[in-house]
């Protein structure tokens, strides 16, 4: 009696890998921000960083989450997963609100010490001003500023960060490797401010990913993000501006 041949294994986990790599490049944000960007180039007639208005910035960025938030909803019912296997649950809520806090300070003293670091040792890449901050002119640019960032930064880029450190540590070489990659990546979509903003977004994307690893919720990452952003352009408005 002949035994039956048993399954191949190294192919199924060679094709895990492969689909797990094209839904982490399916929910990068290549994607997303193609067509989000087809209706704002049509209408304007051009690129969309020639257009230096935050309102249209803002509407680009919110309709550009929202495509990434329904591919991956899509990727995730496709497997039989939901947010809530990403980490967004409200279990022990308090303690990862808490650590969420927590690492806001350390965010401010990572920015301040990079300033400081490209003012000292790369003055010709220095910024003083953050190019995409200083679209905000009235009330209503820094309140559609103020959307785009809870929605797309404190919302849509951690479940983003951690569905894709998920898919790294399941098929793809591991946890610690999906952060480094998704870091360095997550900077480098910061090219429009420069390569300051490179390495300050790096930074940020590894201290957010290190979080998520350590708590193994969403809350608390999601916490660090909304606050700091808020934070960060409420006090650009009131300190830049006092006279808007």
């Amino acid at each position: 009696m002949e035994s039956e041949p048993l399954p191949n294994r190294p192919i199924v986990a060679w094709m895990d890998r492969l689909q797990a790599l094209l839904e982490v490049l399916l929910l990068s944000g290549l994607v997303s921000s193609f067509f989000a960007a087809l209706p704002f180039t049509a209408i304007h007639g051009g690129p969309l960083l020639s257009v230096a208005d935050a309102r249209t910035i803002s509407a680009f960025i919110l309709l550009e989450a929202s495509i990434a938030l329904l591919l991956m909803l899509l990727v995730l019912r496709m497997h039989g997963e939901s947010f809530r296997d990403l980490g967004l649950r409200r279990d022990q809520w308090k303690s990862h609100v808490a650590f969420g806090l927590a690492l806001v300070p350390i965010l401010f003293l990572a920015n301040a010490l990079i300033a400081a670091g490209f003012r000292i040792f790369l003055p010709k890449y220095f910024l003083e001003r953050n190019p995409l901050i200083d679209m905000i002119r009235t009330r209503r640019d820094l309140v559609f500023f103020l959307c785009s960032a809870l929605y797309a930064g404190g919302f849509k880029e951690e479940l983003q960060r951690a569905f894709i450190l998920t898919r790294f540590r399941e098929h793809l070489g591991g946890v610690r490797v999906g952060l480094v990659v998704w870091s360095l990546a997550f900077g480098a979509g910061h090219y429009v401010q420069g390569l300051q903003g490179i390495v300050v977004a790096s930074v940020y994307g590894m201290l957010f990913g290190i979080l998520y690893i350590a708590r193994g919720s969403l809350i608390a990452p999601m916490v660090a993000h909304a606050l700091y952003d808020v934070l960060a352009l409420l006090g650009y408005w009131l300190i830049s501006t006092p006279t808007k």
